[in-house]
Order: C-alpha cells, then structure tokens, then sequence
C-alpha cells in the first residue's frame, strides 16, 4: 500500500511548482482516503518511509541521487529534507523523477525497505518504486533472496534488473525489453488482486536515462470500487510537466492548471517529455 509519483519536469516547474506539488504528495501520504476506504477506516496515512531518485540534465551533464527515510514522509525532519532537495532542483533543466511513501502491513521496516529500489543490469542500473504486491515466496526463489528479509517490492525490483540482463544487447533495446520484463514479473507472479503500479527508472550509460510506468492489477475488473479507486493512477500534465500520479494526490491534493485524465489498467508505458507511449496492454 503506497502512493507514487513518476514524472519528467522542466526547470521552470521545478522552480514555481514543484514545491507545492511535494507538498500534496505529502499531504496525501499523511490523510488519504483511499487507504481508509480499503481498510474500513483503520488506516488513512502512509508513514512507513518514503524514498526518492532524480536524475538531472544540466549544461549537458547528467546527475543521479537518492534518498530513502524509514520516517514518515510528513514528519518535520522529512519535510525538511524535502524542501531543501526541491530547492536545489530548479537548477537542473530537466528532471526525471521518483517520489514514494509506504504503508506496510507484515513486510519488514526500516530504510533499507523504503523505496526506491536501486539494482544493477547487465547494461546499468535501474530505481523502481512499487504500489502493490507479489507471491513474494515464489518470486524469492528466482530472485535468490531471503524473503524474511527484503520486501517483495525489492524482489520485484531485482527480478526486472534480471530479465533486463537477459534482453537488452544495447541500450536501444530498452524499449522493447522493459515491457517483457514486466509482462514476465506479472504472469509469474502476479495473484489475484495483486497489483504492479510502478514507475522504473533506467540508466544505461552516457545520457541514457529513461522513464517508465505501468498500471497492472490481476482482477481489476472484478475489485470492489474502493480498491479500484486506490489503485487508479492519473496522467498529469502542461506546460513544463508530464507526471503520473496515484490518485489521492491528483484527486485531494494538486492544484495544478493542467490536463489531467484517469490512465487505462493493464498497460506498460514510456514517459516521455511530452507524452506517453503504450508499450504493452496486458
């Protein structure tokens, strides 16, 4: 249970909205009514860590950083934190982006948890956040990971940076290997109910950086509205920015002049500057 934001962003937005834009994304970590609306009101907010990964063009030169808390997002440090990265990220003229908070119920806590995942493939290396989940036992095996340690976002994570390795011949071939991968991770071991919204950034070397999302729930027709309306995920955009969002931010929380429209399920999709391509329907 998670609320993400995937999204490329000019500098002019990312010195004008992109402070009021995290705001709302906190805001909708900290009371969301969709997560109440899931668990009959037990619980609204997603406090168990958040995560970050940017990668940023500026005069040609390309940069990529992280940042992960086991703190909830709306705390007064994270907050913090937030506002001072946002700051600085005006000065970049274009920026790739991954924002994440986690709600967890059973899977294991800490920092090390919190989204993004960073994993290296045969060709670079790859930050994926994860709304959903996965037979984590099964998908372990493949992964060779100890379930009672790392979450099943992280398995997933580590299972596309494997089926990357084995696709992709060059960085070209990202395009089209991306969505094997995910169609893979899904008809392996995705359960009924189990979703994969996600949102992968690659890095292939040079100024090889890419940026994907994806929209896949097993059984989504068959959800009660509750759940369909958390998982829906939004496209968002104008003038300077093209996002996807999960739902509580776009439908409680941004106050953006813009477009904006609900995205179809089962799809695998390239962020672009301004578009996206469908890669895969499920």
């Amino acid at each position: 249970m998670c609320r993400i934001l995937v999204g490329l962003v000019g500098r002019e937005f990312a010195r004008t909205e992109l402070s009021s834009l995290v705001e709302g994304f906190i805001g909708s970590s900290r009371k969301d009514p969709y997560l109440a609306g899931i668990t009959g009101g037990r619980r609204e907010s997603h406090d168990d860590g958040w995560g970050l990964a940017v990668a940023g063009f500026r005069n040609g030169a390309l940069t990529i950083f992280q940042e992960r808390a086991a703190l909830p997002v709306f705390s007064d440090v994270s907050r913090e934190l937030l506002r001072v990265f946002t700051g600085k990220l005006g000065m970049y003229e274009e920026l790739y982006l991954l924002l994440h908070s986690r709600a967890t119920v059973a899977e294991p806590l800490g920092t090390s948890n919190a989204h993004p995942y960073e994993v290296d493939f045969k060709l670079g290396r790859v930050w994926f956040i994860h709304n959903g989940s996965i037979d984590k036992l099964r998908a372990s095996q493949e992964a060779g990971m100890d379930p009672h340690l790392h979450v099943d976002s992280h398995v997933a994570a580590t299972l596309i940076a494997k089926y990357l390795s084995g696709c992709v011949a060059a960085c070209e071939d990202l395009d089209q290997c991306v969505p094997v991968a995910y169609e893979k991770l899904y008809n392996e071991y995705a359960r009924e109910g189990d979703a994969l919204i996600t949102g992968l950034l690659t890095y292939c070397g040079g100024s090889d950086v890419r940026l994907y999302a994806t929209s896949l729930v097993r059984g989504y027709e068959g959800l009660d509205n509750a759940r369909k309306a958390y998982y829906s995920i939004y496209r968002v955009w104008g003038d300077g920015f093209n996002l996807v969002s999960s739902s509580t931010l776009v439908d409680h929380y941004a106050r953006l002049s813009s477009f904006y429209k609900s995205l179809r399920q089962q799809e695998v999709l390239k962020m672009e500057r301004d578009s996206i391509k469908t890669l895969l329907s499920v």
